[in-house]
């Protein structure tokens, strides 16, 4: 978003373009041994900062405003005071969590300067952290930021009547800082904005509050290179202090605002190095004191020159992590690997009336689950409306346009009654498919009947339809060659669907039907060279897909099948079994559903485009939705699932839109307002999500890997594993022998994500690592532990009876 906060008095009054570009240098990392930079807008970098995401703060991005040259420092990295050529603009960082960002905010667009301001990664609205990017007019010599800082950071101070703004980084020269957001951060409340106004260095009218901005003489101390220079003549001994005075700095580095922190902390550091804590003990520590959690690297370069500096190498032991009591344990709630997620019922309200009471009235009377006939219902109406309604998704892009087009699967048992469901919401359009067949076989019997000569120059009847059944490509493409409008795919079982892709293989022939398909639901043209059939052209290559299938066999396609993203396109609906049913009169929704299921398909063609807030909430869903993909590391095909939900809303708002505001017979209006498009998000991301995220998660497996990981969990459960090494694996079941290296790994990374492991460094140079086991898993999975064991201890017994060697009689 982009503001425009006018001119304050006594300000030149010149407004900077808002697409004027500013030089940014990226750093992957806090080594900072490569880098990047590119030139971008306030708003391409506020973008950046919305949609960097990592599981910890410590992997996320740096960036800063300024230009670097070649010069490293000893340990190589290239972000140092002396390797600064230029300042492209100057940074302020607040993390004493008082001030709110609103607040902030406000402050930045009355000093009318351009500006991003963002929240931290460590922000919470009750402990807010907050940074403000200034540009400059143009690249500036290394000498003018503290002028600047001191510049921003003393209006800040007068206009908020705080004591303390800018931390005392935000006068180093080279400080960089992270950007984006921490997957599953309690408290989350990531934002950023854009304030556009003038550059920072053209406001001399603002010189009159550098005085009061300047940097204190605390500030000065803290921010010496020498972290421990003069440590003794401040704090005192460095060594020999109790667990309760060790557990007590820590806490006063917390209690302690702003940058005060810092001085308890290197006093527990330095003591507990003198103890002789292993480096993991200590980071273990302080993280729950510290912004980057145990791998902070800040508190190991504490570490490392504490160490350095006096005398005390690492401990050998590294898993001795039990020094003293004072050491706390991981703190993260490990997750259930064996939980199962149920899906939610469908909330009244969210879909369109007709629709609704439908679902609700055919479920009662059929006693099935009402989602599978609502979404069922929906399919059928996106296959009904004409692709010659679509929708402009963004603003000023031409280029992107979306019909209603819409696949889903019913995954359920067969007690479910998947097929029953499908039938009643498929019922109209069947009969709308009737007739068009009925009318091409009477126009087909003139056609055959006329003299030879005569059909040399007639036409052939087109072969319009609206359902498609068990089919071949080559029969489904001279069907679609006469039907641009699109049509439904109505797959009774979706097993014979993969089926008919020669188990959807690999092989040759397979891959060729995976390409129709994938462009089936992508719409457009397509076109077809045959030897023996010619060309075929087709319009406009558009199919909605409708089908149940149960989750053994879409567990097993999902395994066996190439992941091109065929399956990822289904939205999964999880079916519940089968009740009662009613008998009574039949609905009079059922005729009005059917005759919304005939006017959707007389709809005459149109264009449309959302309103100004149904814009600004696609955009928020958009960011969302990047987000959301970050899941990619936990879990591929979800992740690659979500990545189609861009499309999947827009496509849902056409058929909201469509169906609630038909006007007359064929028409709709061309606006689809912030309303609907908000009851939409609401069904996609408290609807169809939650249903994936149980298909993801239940029916294929929790992670990547799901099966591995459950052994191995249920491995650590049994055994009381405290650590675990690649050593281990070997000696578990059948599924964790057969593990590689780089998959063992890979089932590692995955537990650390889900709470149950933390990395730690190998005691031997160039061995691979350690990993501990979270205490937490064994205490919240206590009873899983026995289960483990007795399962095992039943496998072991079962082998043993089966060769002849069992318990006595």
């Amino acid at each position: 978003m982009i503001e425009n906060p006018g001119t304050p008095q006594g300000a030149p009054g010149r407004e900077v373009d808002a697409a004027a570009k500013v030089h940014v240098t990226f750093f992957k990392d806090h080594a900072a041994k490569t880098r990047t930079t590119e030139d971008l807008t306030l708003i391409e970098l506020r973008e950046r900062v919305l949609n960097a995401a990592a599981r910890e703060k410590r992997k996320l991005p740096w960036l800063k405003l300024a230009k670097f040259g070649n010069q490293r420092s000893v340990e190589g990295s290239l972000r140092n005071d002396a390797n600064v050529t230029e300042i492209t603009g100057i940074e302020v960082d607040y993390d004493d969590e008082h001030v709110a960002f609103d607040d902030a905010l406000n402050a930045v667009r009355e000093m009318d300067i351009f500006a991003l301001v963002y929240t931290s990664p460590s922000h919470t609205p009750e402990a807010p952290r907050w940074r403000i990017l200034a540009p400059a007019s143009r690249p500036l010599a290394a000498t003018m930021r503290a002028k600047l800082v001191a510049r921003l950071n003393g209006f800040l101070k007068a206009k908020l009547g705080a004591d303390e703004i800018a931390a005392s980084e935000s006068f180093t020269l080279s400080q960089a800082y992270y950007y984006g957001w921490v997957m599953n951060k309690p408290g989350l409340d990531h934002r950023a904005d854009v304030i556009v106004g003038d550059f920072i260095d053209l406001r001399d009218d603002l010189a009159e509050f550098e005085p009061l901005g300047a940097k204190t003489a605390e500030q000065a101390y803290t921010d010496r290179s020498d972290p421990f220079a003069g440590y003794s003549d401040h704090h005192g001994p460095k060594r020999g202090k109790s667990d309760e005075e060790l557990l007590a700095l820590l806490k006063l580095s917390r209690a302690t605002p702003g940058k005060g922190w810092r001085e308890p902390m290197l006093r527990f550091i330095a003591s507990t190095v003198g103890k002789g804590w292993p480096d993991l003990a200590i980071r273990a520590a302080c993280a729950r004191y510290s912004d980057g959690d145990v791998d902070d690297p800040e508190i190991q370069f504490e570490i490392n020159y504490a160490r350095k500096k006096f005398g005390k190498p690492q401990a050998n032991e590294v898993e001795d992590t039990e020094v003293t009591g004072t050491a706390p344990k991981m703190l993260v709630d490990p997750i259930d690997l064996w939980g199962k997620f149920d899906p939610p019922s469908l909330t009244r309200g969210l879909l369109p009336d007709v629709v609704e009471r439908f679902a609700h009235d055919q479920g009662m009377d059929m006693g099935a689950d009402i989602s599978g006939i609502a979404m069922s219902a929906l399919v059928v109406c996106a296959a009904a409306i004409p692709d010659t309604v679509r929708l402009q998704v963004k603003r000023y892009n031409a280029g992107w346009f979306e019909v209603a087009r819409l696949w889903a699967a019913l995954v359920g048992a067969p007690s479910s009654k998947k097929s029953p469901i499908m039938a009643a919401a498929a019922r109209p359009l069947r009969r709308i498919d009737a007739d068009q067949a009925r009318d091409y076989a009477d126009q087909r019997a003139v056609y055959d009947k006329l003299p030879k000569e005569e059909k040399l120059v007639t036409a052939l009847p087109k072969q319009v339809r609206s359902i498609l059944q068990d089919t071949t490509i080559e029969a489904a493409q001279d069907v679609l060659k006469d039907s641009p409008d699109g049509l439904l795919c109505y797959q009774d079982e979706l097993s014979g669907w993969f089926g008919s892709m020669d188990k959807y293989s690999a092989g040759r022939g397979s891959a060729k039907d995976r390409a129709f398909w994938l462009e089936a639901f992508n719409g457009g043209t397509y076109s077809v060279q045959r030897v023996g059939r010619g060309a075929v052209f087709i319009e406009n290559l558009s199919i909605s897909l409708l089908g149940g299938i149960q989750p053994e066999p879409i567990r097993k396609i999902a395994d066996e099948s190439v992941d091109d993203g065929l399956l990822q396109r289904l939205l999964p609906i999880i079916v519940t079994p089968a009740k009662a049913g009613r008998d009574e009169v039949a609905s009079p929704v059922v005729a009005e559903y059917e005759a919304l299921v005939r006017n959707l398909h007389c709809l005459a063609k149109a264009t449309l485009r959302f309103d100004d807030g149904a814009q600004r909430y696609r955009q928020e869903l958009e960011v969302k939705h990047l987000n959301l993909q970050s899941l990619e590391f936990v879990h591929r095909k979800l992740a690659a699932h979500i990545g189609k939900y861009d499309g999947i809303f827009a496509r849902l708002c056409v058929i909201w839109h469509c169906i609630e505001n038909m006007e007359g017979f064929g028409d709709v209006p061309s606006v689809i307002s912030e309303a609907t498009a908000r009851r939409v998000g609401a069904f996609l991301h408290g609807f169809l999500l939650p249903h994936a995220i149980a298909f993801y998660t239940t029916v294929l497996g929790f992670s990547n890997d799901h099966d591995c990981v459950t052994a191995v969990a249920g491995y650590i459960l049994s055994h009381g594993l405290t650590k675990i090494t690649n050593r281990d694996l070997k000696r578990g079941d059948r599924i964790m022998r057969r593990l590689s290296p780089e998959a063992g790994l890979a089932v590692f990374e995955q537990l650390e994500a889900f709470g149950w492991l933390e990395r730690a460094p190998s005691p031997l140079r160039g061995a691979p690592a350690h990993w501990l086991v979270n205490p937490a898993a064994h205490q919240k999975f206590a009873e899983r532990a026995k289960t483990e064991a007795t399962r095992r201890a039943e496998v072991r017994q079962t082998i043993a009876d089966a060769v002849g060697r069992g318990v006595e009689p």
